[in-house]
């Protein structure tokens, strides 16, 4: 799964009324999550909440958005599944909410797969919200209170009630901006002949061409989702998008094929097409191209040990040393070394010297 978690902070200067405004202004999943969770804590002795959403049929949640509220209970962890609600789901479809009494009521197993999900949690109660599409639950809001609060009150219902409408009208809303985004970035992608793809903050792909749908399709293994970036182009660029921020435009990344190791992947970073501190959404553009430890026959390569020679192939590649060492999992102290083993054995002095000279014999 390529879904990250998300944990916000309380606005503790926030008001109902305030809240209930930002919910209803919401273009975006953050800022009405963090609108949600403001008027949360206003009305419910909440212990902590979660939103899962993009949920597949067999009730798993792709993505999820936390609030972990100020607890004693060290071992605190977020809610990631549905395992607890799944089966009350299949039973009451199109439910606005329930109670985790509620479905333990009529299942026995319930509290146990409470315990196994989540040994310590704190609480006893949860209060869960499902917003429905067509083919099934597509999210669900999970609210769980504090212990010893757990009695849920008329007004309690009155809000929960209200809660509903808010967040459910805010869900519609910011899908179908993402929607409409999505179109139009498709429509400009399929105009052009260039393989490149547009990912969202979570590196799922917004939008990809035709070319980079046929260049990535070749690294798909049997346990990748189509509509997701194959896993060894994601996990790649997992921890160097995390940093994009402080990269420049034009930077890239080598990526080895995960089944054919003399075949690489170029990915650049061609823009930032949305400048949002939470929700940055990435222009990339894949070349695929030989692997650099396919030339130990060329002499100047051939004196180096295969380990500088990938090295080797990552300077000539552009690469920065810290870059280096990410993409091979190795310390930037390791990655210095090897550079300098790499100027002894061909004879040059400088970075741009070697790059000149590797990029030019034969």
């Amino acid at each position: 799964m390529l879904g990250r978690e998300h944990d916000i902070a309380l606005n503790p200067d926030a008001c109902p009324v305030q809240a209930k405004v930002d919910m209803i202004r919401a273009l975006d999943m953050h800022a009405l999550w963090r609108a949600c969770v403001d008027l949360i804590n206003q009305h419910l002795p909440c212990h902590s909440c979660t939103l899962m959403y993009d949920i597949t049929g067999g009730y798993q949640p792709q993505r999820s958005l936390h609030f972990l509220g100020e607890t004693p209970c060290s071992d605190a962890r977020p809610l990631r599944s549905l395992d607890v609600a799944a089966p009350y789901l299949q039973q009451n479809p199109r439910v606005h909410w329930y109670t985790l009494s509620q479905i333990a009521s009529s299942d026995a197993q319930a509290r146990q797969r409470l315990r196994a999900q989540n040994p310590a949690p704190g609480w006893r109660e949860f209060i869960h919200m499902a917003f429905w599409g067509d083919d099934g639950p597509e999210a669900v809001l999970s609210i769980r209170m504090h212990e010893g609060h757990e009695q849920i009150t008329d007004a309690h219902q009155q809000f929960l009630g209200e809660l509903h409408q808010l967040m459910g009208a805010g869900l519609q809303r910011v899908r179908s901006l993402q929607d409409e985004r999505r179109t139009v970035y498709q429509a400009l992608l399929d105009r052009q002949s260039l393989p490149d793809i547009i990912l969202d903050h979570d590196l799922h792909p917004i939008s990809v061409s035709p070319a980079a749908q046929r260049l990535y399709a070749d690294w798909l293994s049997r346990h990748d989702q189509p509509a997701d970036l194959p896993d060894a182009i994601a996990s790649a660029l997992r921890g160097w998008l995390g940093r994009a921020d402080k990269r420049d435009i034009g930077s890239g990344l080598q990526v080895s094929h995960p089944r054919r190791p003399e075949v690489e992947l170029h990915i650049t970073l061609e823009g930032r097409l949305l400048a949002h501190p939470q929700q940055p959404l990435y222009l990339l553009r894949l070349a695929a191209m030989q692997s650099t430890t396919a030339t130990p026959a060329r002499p100047m390569w051939s004196k180096l040990s295969p380990t500088e020679q990938r090295v080797a192939g990552l300077v000539v590649d552009g690469m920065r040393n810290d870059e280096i060492a990410h993409h091979l999992s190795r310390s930037r102290k390791t990655i210095e070394s090897q550079i300098s083993a790499i100027y002894r054995k061909l004879d040059v002095g400088h970075r741009a010297q070697l790059v000149r000279l590797l990029s030019t014999v034969c």
